[in-house]
């Protein structure tokens, strides 16, 4: 490889990592490489061969999990690490072992051809870990109660038909009774919320005649219960990120509420005193965001941190993201290229779109179904993603706050901008409107 190819070296004394389950492959100069297995001991020896030939830069590939270790103890070391994304840098033909892939990162590497990726330092990487743990175990818990709508269908029960969730308070106090014997309908709708009893009363009453069995029952107690440890699991998991958040705030000054908190409807984190303690971490007030929750802003707080200053423009942000248009042309053909969803910053404000798309009174509501009615709905969220995702990125690197102008503003201003497209076409055919 060394008589193939050469770069100009920008990265001076850089070292770059193969890293694999049982063996990782260090090359230091491009030309040899060296084994060592993935104990800890091997890691430590690794580190100390590093440090004989004076490497101060190692770049190495993020596989799986098995990177986190070795990452771990080269940072506590001391030396700069860069870790990059293996699609980047296996785009050449020809490299079918881990040895040549290791010789190739390294001129990479010193070439400074390879962007690093984030990773968020102390408090925020454990933060962002237990970020995505309560994700996990939110979906795992989802499962059972899909197990649970399953029992009650099969006994004929329609409550998923009447009640927006079955995991709510009324959904469960009612399914709880129904698991002690309770079968009198009147008696379970009791136990439901007063805007359940006052508008749904009748539709109750009729979704729970079913026929009962013992078997699904017993499933449905079966499925309850895992689902409350689950639940329970979150609650642990939101007790120690409100320690770490403590944490973060410490030095922070205080940052006084401008904008309303908004609700926040499923998976609310239990956390005390969330929205001031998110204030006084990032600095600025977020309220002014269209969609943007505390719990939004707890997950983008594990994801990018408050620091965005490594993105030069709005548009590095919105690349890093994955929510740029897309352009896939060749020549004058326009071709068809499909979505790909792999930044986990760029779904959470997908999801913030998302729960935009059928608001009545947000402009950037009706600029995504404005969008949806000629790209449709996948383009649509993603452009709206994409605004919010500069707002964002105004607000924390320029203090610049959202000015929300309303739904109604925004369509005057497509209205005059379709007028202003009129005239100019008649006067350029020489034409003259008339209002009717």
């Amino acid at each position: 490889m060394s008589n193939l190819v050469s770069f100009e070296q920008h990265n001076a004394c850089a070292a770059a990592i193969d890293i694999g389950s049982k063996k990782i492959f260090v090359s230091c100069d491009g030309i040899t490489v060296k084994s060592y297995d993935t104990f800890t001991f091997s890691y430590r020896k690794c580190i100390e061969d590093l440090r004989s030939q004076q490497v101060k830069n190692v770049c190495m590939e993020a596989t799986g999990v098995y990177w986190i270790a070795l990452h771990e103890l080269l940072e506590q070391a001391g030396f700069c690490v860069c870790l990059v994304n293996p699609k980047e840098v296996k785009q050449v033909k020809g490299r079918k072992t881990d040895v040549a892939d290791a010789c190739w990162m390294q001129k990479m590497f010193s070439a400074g051809l390879v962007r690093q990726s984030y990773i968020p330092a102390g408090r925020l990487k454990e933060l962002r870990m237990l970020m995505r743990e309560r994700e996990d175990i939110i979906s795992m818990g989802s499962s059972y109660v899909n197990k649970m709508q399953k029992a009650l269908e099969l006994m004929n029960i329609k409550l998923t038909e009447v009640i927006s969730q079955i995991t709510g308070v009324s959904g469960i106090r009612m399914i709880e009774a129904i698991l002690r014997g309770e079968r009198d309908g009147k008696v379970l709708l009791s136990l439901c919320h007063k805007s359940i009893k006052d508008k749904k009363a009748d539709e109750v009453l009729m979704a729970l005649e079913g026929n009962y069995n013992e078997s699904w029952l017993f499933l449905l107690e079966q499925n309850l219960k895992l689902w409350k440890i689950h639940e329970q699991q979150i609650l642990i998991v939101d007790q120690r990120m409100e320690v770490l958040l403590s944490f973060l705030e410490q030095g922070s000054s205080f940052v006084a509420p401008v904008h309303k908190e908004k609700p926040v409807r499923h998976h609310k984190p239990m956390i005390k005193d969330l929205n001031q303690k998110l204030l006084n971490i990032y600095g600025v007030d977020a309220g002014c965001l269209p969609g943007v929750t505390n719990y939004s802003m707890l997950k983008l707080l594990g994801e990018t941190g408050t620091d965005l200053s490594r993105f030069p423009t709005e548009k590095h942000y919105v690349s890093w993201c994955g929510l740029s248009p897309g352009h896939n042309q060749s020549g004058s053909r326009s071709r068809k290229a499909k979505m790909k969803n792999s930044s986990r910053v760029g779904q959470i404000f997908r999801e913030i779109a998302q729960s935009l798309l059928n608001s009545k009174h947000i402009a950037i509501g009706t600029f995504i179904r404005r969008i949806r009615t000629r790209k449709g709905p996948a383009i649509a969220i993603k452009a709206g993603a994409r605004k919010i995702a500069i707002a964002f990125y105004n607000l924390l690197t320029k203090g610049t706050a959202y000015l929300e102008q309303g739904a109604a503003k925004y369509e005057q201003q497509l209205k005059q901008r379709e007028q202003q497209y009129l005239l100019k076409l008649a006067t350029k055919h020489n034409l003259k409107l008339v209002e009717i």
